[in-house]
C-alpha cells in the first residue's frame, strides 16, 4: 500500500505557518533547556554516590529540593511545543501516536509516578539508603518517557512504516527499524547529562556570588560532568549523523545546506563553552551552551522537514486568516511568562532564606 494514501488531510491554519513555527521552535528550545536540567541533575544525583559515597550527599540534598520543580516546569514547558507540533504536523503526529497508542498513553502514568518518586526523594532522609531507590525510579521512568518520545518522532517522520499497522493493530508499534533511533536517543541523554552538570555549576556559582561558601567543589563537579558528557556526546553525534538519510545533509539541497550550517555552528559554540567551563567561567559557558541548544533545536526542525519532504510542505497547508485568537494567545503567553518569572524568583528567594 502507498504510504501517501495513509496520510490524513491537514486542517486549515488561522495564521500563517511561519508564526506558528517560530513559536514551535522557541517553546521547544525552552522545553529542551528545562528537560536537560531535569534529567541531567537526576542522572548526576543517582550515579554520583556510587563512586563518591556520602561525600556527595550535600549536593544531592540541593538536587532533591529542586527536582520536583524542574519536573513540573519541564512538563508545563512541553505542552506548548506539543500543541504547536499538532497544529503544523497534526496529520503525522496523531497517526504516529495512534500507532504506538499503548506506549503513548502510558506516558501520563509514567510521569505521575516519576513525579511522586521525586517528591519522596525530596522528603526522605537521603542518609538512610532508600534515597537511591526513589531517585533511581524517577530517573528510570523519565528515561523511558524520553525513549517513547523519540519513538513517536521517528514514526511521525517516516510514514513509509505506517503500513505495519495492518499487520499489528494493537498500538504496540515501536520503530526499531529506524537506524537513527538509538543514536538520536543517546545523543539527547548525553546532552542532558552535560547541561545538567553545567546547571549545577551555574546554581552554585550564583550562590557563591551571593555569599555562600559551600559551592566550589560542586562547581568543579558540575563542570567535569559537562565536559566529559560533551566529549562522549561527540561520538553519539557522529553516530547519529551517520545514521541519517543522505538527503538530510546533502549540500545540493537548501535543507541540507542549512542543516549542515546549524551542525557546524553548534560544534563551533560548544567548544568555547567547554573551554570556559574548564577555566571556571561559568556564565560565559552557560551562554555558549544555550546558543548550542538553540542551534540544535533549529537543526532538528530542518531535519523534520527533510524527512517529511516527500509527503508534505508547510507552504501547502490551507490558510484561512483569523488573527484575533492568536493575538489573545500571545497576550496570555506574555502574561504567563511574567507569572513564571515571578514564581522562579519567589522560589529562589525562599531557598535563600531557608
Amino acid at each position: 500500500m502507498d504510504a501517501v494514501s495513509l496520510i490524513p488531510a491537514p486542517d486549515a491554519l488561522q495564521v500563517h505557518w511561519f508564526w506558528l513555527h517560530l513559536l514551535l521552535t522557541f517553546t521547544t528550545f525552552l522545553h529542551f533547556v528545562a528537560m536537560n536540567i531535569m534529567l541531567g541533575a537526576g542522572l548526576i544525583a543517582f550515579s554520583s554516590p556510587f563512586w563518591r559515597g556520602s561525600d556527595v550527599l550535600p549536593l544531592n540534598a540541593h538536587i532533591a529540593k529542586s527536582l520536583p520543580y524542574t519536573i513540573a516546569f519541564t512538563i508545563n514547558l512541553g505542552v506548548a511545543p506539543l500543541l504547536f507540533l499538532q497544529v503544523l504536523y497534526g496529520q503525522f503526529l496523531y497517526t504516529s501516536s495512534i500507532l504506538m497508542a499503548v506506549y503513548w498513553l502510558s506516558i501520563v502514568g509514567l510521569l505521575i509516578v516519576s513525579y511522586y518518586a521525586a517528591y519522596v526523594y525530596r522528603l526522605i532522609d537521603i542518609k538512610g539508603g532508600m534515597d537511591r531507590l526513589y531517585i533511581g525510579a524517577a530517573v528510570l521512568l523519565l528515561l523511558c518517557v524520553s525513549f517513547l518520545f523519540s519513538n513517536n518522532v521517528s514514526i511521525m517522520q517516516m510514514p513509509e512504516i505506517w503500513t505495519r499497522y495492518f499487520s499489528d493493530r494493537t498500538g504496540w508499534l515501536l520503530n526499531f527499524s529506524d537506524p537513527a533511533l538509538i543514536p538520536r536517543y543517546l545523543h539527547f541523554i548525553a546532552s542532558a547529562a552535560a547541561i545538567g552538570g553545567l546547571a549545577i555549576a551555574l546554581y552554585f556559582e550564583i550562590r557563591k556570588r551571593r555569599g555562600a561558601t559551600d559551592g566550589d567543589e560542586w562547581i568543579k563537579l558540575g563542570c567535569k560532568w559537562f565536559t566529559v558528557a560533551t566529549i562522549i556526546n561527540f561520538g553519539f553525534g557522529f553516530w547519529f549523523l551517520g545514521a541519517l538519510p543522505e538527503t538530510a545533509y546533502n549540500p545540493g539541497t537548501l535543507g541540507g545546506k542549512i542543516f549542515f550550517i546549524f551542525i557546524i555552528g553548534s560544534v563551533a559554540t560548544i567548544i568555547p563553552s567547554v573551554a570556559a567551563a574548564q577555566t571556571g567561567r561559568i556564565i560565559p559557558a552557560t551562554v555558549w551552551a544555550l546558543v548550542t541548544v538553540l542551534l540544535m533545536t533549529l537543526a532538528r526542525d530542518i531535519l523534520r522537514l527533510t524527512y517529511l519532504k516527500p509527503y508534505f510542505n508547510l507552504s501547502e497547508l490551507p490558510y484561512v486568516p483569523q488573527y484575533s485568537p492568536f493575538i489573545i494567545f500571545l497576550l496570555a503567553f506574555v502574561g504567563g511568562g511574567f507569572i513564571v518569572g515571578w514564581m522562579l524568583r519567589t522560589v529562589w528567594n525562599a531557598k535563600e532564606v531557608a
